[in-house]
């Protein structure tokens, strides 16, 4: 349970910090070409597709752990035999 909660964390955390860097780095292109004068261009294809799994990789992790965290713990099985 433990190794869930940390790799579902890990895998969260780099697909909204893609998705973050990669909105913010277009962002910045995209405001110098305004003001240069130059016609605004639209973020490139791969930008576009990494963001959307970026933050597809965030929401599914989110709702595992989600579901982790509501899911009961599991009773300890008799050690004692019969």
């Amino acid at each position: 349970m433990t190794r869930a909660w940390v790799w579902f964390t890990i895998a969260g955390s780099l697909g909204l910090l893609t998705a973050v860097t990669l909105t913010v780095n277009e962002g910045v292109k995209y405001r110098i070409r305004e003001e240069q004068g130059l016609d605004p261009i639209w973020a490139p294809t791969w930008v576009a597709a990494t963001t959307y799994v970026g933050l597809a990789v965030f929401v599914v992790s989110a709702v595992v752990l989600l579901a982790i965290a509501l899911t009961p713990p599991q009773k300890p099985t008799e050690t004692t035999p019969r």
